[in-house]
């Protein structure tokens, strides 16, 4: 401890309740302002939960831990106050974060003094008490900080981002400036998760993170927009910007492999970007033009695009638009529906579960399928609504039903949809019988498109007692390895090797195998739309657990209750 200020007494010798103050978790301070000693009372670190290394026996030292963002400090507080010492002080209290440490936590204090002037009426001495404000505001602090930062790279998270996108358009608007949007996915991620684990996957987005930040520009914004992509807001940034922009981020990504304990790994990454406002005028059309640029890097020869208009995809994203306008009417005016496909035991033949299809009834009482509208849906983004719907009334029809059994199919996007999982938990809670009699369904290319992500919402299934499923497997390039880290119980087999599997021997031998290693690796299965007894026989012969099409029973609404008068 720093020794007594000249002509005053130490804390130690004349503070007799340290004790008192450290079991309710305060400390006291007294800050000589010309020599900035800071003399506290008792073990103050330990009552702070700062870091033994932490220097704080002077103000500047104390200071040197502030958070950045912290809006007013202990000497703002002091010298910024317009009051004036009369002989008995100038009382003060504040709010400020600081870090325990170089790499440690935000952690909330209260500081509570009085400030004594000398001679010259400027604060000469400063006493007072410092708290912890405890885990709650520290806990709301850290939820306040995860909606604006991503915990693993520490870039902007995607609310954020694209509140600074609304703002950089506003302010574009006003100086007539362009404004520049760019997404970056790291395409390879899932074969990186997969080959190397969900670890190194961590390792290769946080590379990649540092790495696009050492390549932007100076005064523009980068934030973690999913798991596998980031988005980067650029200020007056024309098309020739956007361009150079562009070919620095793919160099800085490709040009160099990334060091790993496996050796060098090449990650790849697909780069799409948009000017605004030619060709958007808002965050919503900003996002889905440069999706639309990212879909096409994906697919087409450069590793980036920029956004130009394109008539059939505008026509195509037009009737999207009015699909997707039907389906919202149809399930605001609960016009939507279920259809169930059973699925049965291959050895038995009796029903195991059925899967519950959307069906739509159309304004005129045709009951349609819900394949066009759920694909229009998933082209502008809403179709996490269709599936809320769906999970409420399968879980109704299993809640009316206690003998039956459900599995029902939820998109890419509802994997990451936090109300979703908040409706199964509320119904689950309501009816917790229902957890061990419902499915859900996930495509492979859903999970390939994002292994941790993936992984995630199996394990939060599970955490509820739900089953999962993985569906169309075979169509992607899933392992088995990749399977087992996800967790599914169940794998279904992609229709396409499946239909007209008598008359196919490269389909038949490719099913068998996938058939034989689930046996063996004690997944159960399923084969999709079996169309024939032929077919049925074969895969019952090879070991499928269950089979399910329209041979074996078609798709078909529940049979209305019957009166009783």
């Amino acid at each position: 401890m720093a020794q007594p200020l000249a002509g005053e007494r130490s804390f130690a010798n004349g503070f007799g309740l340290v004790e008192t103050l450290a079991a309710v978790g305060e400390a006291a301070y007294a800050w000589d302002v010309a020599s900035d000693r800071l003399e506290w009372a008792g073990a103050a670190h330990d009552v702070l939960g700062l870091a033994p290394e932490a220097a704080i026996d002077t103000a500047s030292g104390f200071a040197a831990l502030f958070d950045p963002e912290a809006l007013t400090t202990r000497h703002e507080a002091v010298f910024g106050s317009s009051e004036t010492d009369e002989g008995d002080g100038v009382g003060f209290e504040l709010e400020y974060p600081v870090f325990t440490g170089p790499r440690g936590r935000r952690l909330w204090l209260q500081d509570r003094g009085r400030w004594y002037a000398g001679p010259d009426g400027r604060p000469r001495r400063v006493v007072g008490l410092v708290r912890r404000l405890g885990a709650r505001r520290e806990t709301a602090e850290q939820a306040a900080s995860l909606a604006r930062f991503d915990p693993l790279t520490g870039q902007l998270a995607r609310p954020r981002l694209l509140e600074i996108a609304a703002a950089t358009l506003a302010a574009g608007a006003r100086m007539q400036s362009s404004t520049g949007f760019v997404l970056i996915a790291l395409s390879n991620l899932g074969a990186i998760n997969e080959a190397y684990g969900f670890d190194f996957g961590d390792f290769a987005v946080v590379e990649t993170s540092r790495r696009l930040r050492g390549a932007m520009r100076g005064g523009d914004t980068l934030g973690r927009f999913s798991t596998s992509t980031f988005g980067l807001v650029l200020q007056e940034c024309e098309r020739a910007d956007l361009e150079v922009v562009m070919r620095r981020l793919t160099g800085a990504l490709h040009d160099e492999p990334i060091a790993s304990p496996h050796g060098p790994i090449a990650a790849r990454a697909v780069i799409g970007g948009v000017i605004a406002p030619r060709h958007a005028r808002d965050v919503n059309e900003l996002v889905a033009r440069a999706r639309a640029a990212l879909a096409r890097a994906s697919s087409g020869p450069r590793a980036f695009e920029i956004y130009a208009p394109d008539p059939e995809r505008e026509a195509a994203r037009r009737c999207n638009m009015r699909l997707a306008e039907q389906l919202v009417r149809a399930i605001n005016e609960r016009r939507v529906t279920l259809a169930f496909q059973p699925v049965i035991r291959a050895a038995t033949g009796e029903r195991a579960w059925s899967e519950a299809l959307a069906r739509i009834v159309v304004e005129e009482g045709e009951i349609i399928s819900g394949g066009p509208l759920v694909a229009a849906a998933e082209e502008v983004g809403i179709v996490h609504m269709l599936d809320r719907r769906v999970l409420d009334l399968a879980i109704a029809h299993l809640a009316a039903d206690p003998s039956a059994k459900v599995a029902v199919n939820v998109s890419a996007a509802t994997t990451s949809d936090v109300e979703w999982f908040e409706t199964l938990s509320a119904w689950l809670a309501l009816r917790p019988d229902v957890a061990e009699r419902l499915i859900v369904e996930i495509t492979e290319t859903t999970a390939i498109a994002d292994l941790s992500a993936a992984a995630r919402f199996v394990a939060e299934l599970g955490a509820h007692g739900v089953r999962a499923a993985i569906d169309d497997f075979g169509a992607g390039h899933t392992s088995f390895k990749a399977l087992r880290e996800l967790g599914a119980d169940i794998v279904k087999i992609d229709g396409s090797f499946v239909r007209g599997l008598e008359d196919a021997p490269e389909s038949g031998a490719f099913v068998r195998a996938l058939l034989a290693l689930a046996r063996e690796l004690g997944f159960e299965t399923v084969a999709e739309q079996v169309e024939s007894q032929a077919a049925a026989d074969l895969l019952t012969a090879w070991g499928a657990t269950y089979l399910q099409g329209d041979h074996i029973a078609a798709a078909k609404l529940p049979e209305p209750p019957t009166g009783t008068g």
